[in-house]
């Protein structure tokens, strides 16, 4: 997968971004069956993220919030590589998660960084083996 295809902090985003560029990267962390990246452990990252949306979007002052918010958006990464240290995610998904989490610089790009990861998860159930999801 091409990580440089996943561009989330510009005006005009790629027409494919949440289509073919998300179902890439829900391709490139399929494990099937595997123990790693789980569908649980993958939406507790989207859950947390969503979360720091909901957070700057419910504010009067979105930008202001996003700067308050930004240090703990990108603590996100230490939390993947802690993940990935008990083994919990591997070395794709945090190929990934550290590009979408990179990619965020203001509240516009943590908006489509949202959108973007609710795409490749719904990709990456929709190509799910029956019994895999956990």
């Amino acid at each position: 997968m091409d990580l440089n295809r996943i561009k989330l902090n510009t005006e005009q985003l790629p027409v494919d971004i949440f289509s073919t560029v998300a179902q890439e990267a829900a391709e490139y962390i399929q494990t099937n069956g595997s123990e790693i990246n789980r569908s649980s452990q993958l939406r507790k990252f989207y859950d947390e993220l969503a979360m720091w949306h909901d957070k700057v979007f419910q504010a009067a002052d979105r930008a202001g919030e996003y700067q308050k918010a930004a240090p703990f958006i990108q603590m996100l990464k230490a939390k993947a590589a802690y993940a990935k240290g008990r083994r919990h995610v591997d070395d794709k998904f945090i190929d990934i998660f550290n590009r979408i989490i990179g990619e965020i610089n203001s509240a516009d790009s943590l908006k489509n960084a949202k959108l973007f990861f609710e795409a490749v998860l719904g990709f990456r159930k929709a190509n799910e083996k029956p019994g895999e999801a956990k």
